[in-house]
Formats: C-alpha cells, structure tokens, sequence
C-alpha cells in the first residue's frame, strides 16, 4: 500500500463516488487544530468568515491632504476615490484510500496518524497558495508525479492564488531591492523598508518572509542578533506577542520587525508586507469524511475546505530579490 503522505498530492477534487459519513465533531476539530498549528501564515493574517461564495470590501484609491489656505483664497482639492477588492472562496481537498485491514491489524490506531497527514497537507497547500501561488503558471502537467518546477500539476493548490511572493514581483507592489546575487544584508532589509513609504511608519505591523535559505542565512550571521538591530531580545518579544502561537516560525527581530521562517516560500528572495494587507476568508471551514467502498473492503477519507485570499493594497508588499542562496 502506498505510504499515507501521498495524500499531499491529491491536493484537488478528486475521487468518484459520495462519502457517506461525516467524521464525529471531536475528530474535525482535531484536524483544524493540527491545521492552525502548522500554517504559520494563517495565524498572522487577519481571518474573518464568508457567508456567501464572494465577499466585496471598499477600497481606497486615494487619500485626503491637508494644504496651507490663506484668506480669502479657496481650498485645495484632494482627489479621492474608492473601489473595490473581492474574495472568491475556493476549494482545497485532500482524498485517499485505505484497506480496511491497515486498522484492524494495527496495534495502535492509524486514525491519528491519517488526520495528522490530512492536517499537513491541507495546511501545507494553504501556505503554497498564499506565499508562491500563480493562477498563470503553466500547468499541464497530468499528474503530480510528472509535474516539474516549470510545468505543474494541473490542479496544483498553487492555481488558487496569487501567492505574496509572485505579488511582490510586480507592478502593483512596492519598487523590489536588488540583491545582485549577494548575502541578505542589513543594508538590503533597510532599503526594503524604505521602498515601502507610508506602510513602513509602524514597523511592528510589518511581517517578514524567509524560504528556508534566507532564514539558515540569518540564523547563522551574528549581525542579524544585535540588540541594536532588534530592538529587544528575541524572547521577549515571542512574550510580548499577542496572539497564540505568533512565535512559532520566528527566526529573528530585525528593525522591529519579525521575520517567519516559510519553508513554502521560494528560494532566492525576502518579502516584507503590512500584516493587514491580505486577508484570508474562511466560507467553509474543514469537513472530514469518510466511507465505507464494501465490494473491496476498503474506506475513504476526504478533507476539504473552501477558502478565500486577496489582498487589499499591493504597494504594501516589497521584495528583496535574487539573493544568494548559499548556507
């Protein structure tokens, strides 16, 4: 039998048939929970729940000035405008089959183990959409194991979004750092927060990304560790976080700003954004199930959700690119 992490590549809608049972309430709970543990971006950004398949917010275009107005002269106009940002829920799934004997010989029980790998792979896909995710990417791929970095599956969970690092490479965003090749640098980091204008005020608002590469470098460069780089000592700052489980992830305090660890995230680049500038919608939250397939004595089990993820200003989101990968 196949080994159960092949789930993560069923990450689409997949399997023909219904299912029959839903899973008892203890059980789903445990899934969200293994979920929100494992998604660091989840619990950064702001969350907020869909009634509807679509969700419209107001957008600023624009913003008031104030000007010198001396008597008896008429006020300068500022031009402000408003549009709009939508949020269409989509959905992720992950679906597999096991004979019915991998639980009855067990000498423990699997279920544990098959919700955790479920949670992984729900959690590890959500990440994928929101930090690498590409709608346009080619993807002709017709099954996960054929697919390469240039030519992805055809429902690769990376369809569903544009992720923040793809974001960050165009025009919309803030004007990218060049890392001509080098080291990730202070001066980089300073730059980037410079490019970002206005966003920039309030670093602590402000959230750092790093691929695995990028966080291995800063790990290992005593320069990213002064206290006068930081701020505050890396523990107390985990302490003073105010939402549960924010320290999670966190390599290190650089300016005021903490930067996450996010092994979904593409090599060779940092991205820095304004936590609220993305927001995830939750239309439905996960299902479990599962049922019986009685002529081969055999059980199915399917997680899904239906999410949703836009962003409500792009300029808030910079990149450092092509940086040295080197550890």
């Amino acid at each position: 039998m196949k080994r159960i992490d092949l789930i993560r590549k069923a990450l689409s809608v997949a399997g023909t048939g219904s299912v029959e049972n839903y899973l008892p309430d203890p059980i789903v709970a445990d899934v969200i929970k293994y979920v929100r543990e494992l998604n660091v971006m989840r619990r950064l950004l702001r969350t907020f729940t869909m009634k509807n398949r679509t969700k419209t917010k107001p957008k600023k275009n624009g913003v008031l000035s104030a000007y010198y107005v001396p008597d008896g002269t008429t006020a300068t106009k500022s031009e402000y405008s408003t549009g709009s940002v939508t949020w269409t829920a989509k959905k992720l799934m992950a679906f597999t089959i096991m004979d019915e004997e991998v639980e009855e010989d067990s000498i423990v029980s699997v279920m544990k183990e098959i919700l955790t790998d479920f949670s992984d792979a729900i959690a590890e896909a959500e990440e994928f959409a929101m930090l690498s995710g590409d709608p346009t990417h080619l993807a002709n791929a017709p099954d996960p194991d054929s697919a390469t970095s240039v030519n992805w599956f055809k429902y690769d969970p990376r369809l569903i979004f544009e992720g923040f690092f793809p974001v960050s490479e165009t025009a919309d965003a803030a004007t990218p750092v060049a890392g001509g090749g080098a080291t990730i640098g202070l001066d980089m980091i300073s730059k980037a927060i410079y490019n970002l204008g206005k966003y920039a005020r309030n670093r602590s608002k402000l959230i750092g990304m790093l691929p695995a590469d990028q966080a291995a470098i800063i790990r290992q460069d005593d320069s990213f560790k002064d206290a006068s780089v930081s701020g505050q000592a890396l523990a107390s700052f985990i302490t003073g976080l105010g939402a549960a489980g924010e320290g999670d992830g966190l390599v290190s305090v650089i300016y005021g700003m903490p930067f996450y660890e996010m092994p979904q995230a593409p090599e060779g680049s940092v991205v820095i954004a304004k936590k609220d500038t993305a927001e995830l919608g939750d239309r439905r939250k996960i299902k479990v199930k599962s049922g019986e397939i009685i002529e081969a004595d055999q059980r199915k089990y399917v997680v899904s959700e239906r999410i949703a993820f836009n962003y409500n200003y792009r300029d808030a989101i910079v990149a450092i690119e092509n940086l040295s990968s080197v550890v």
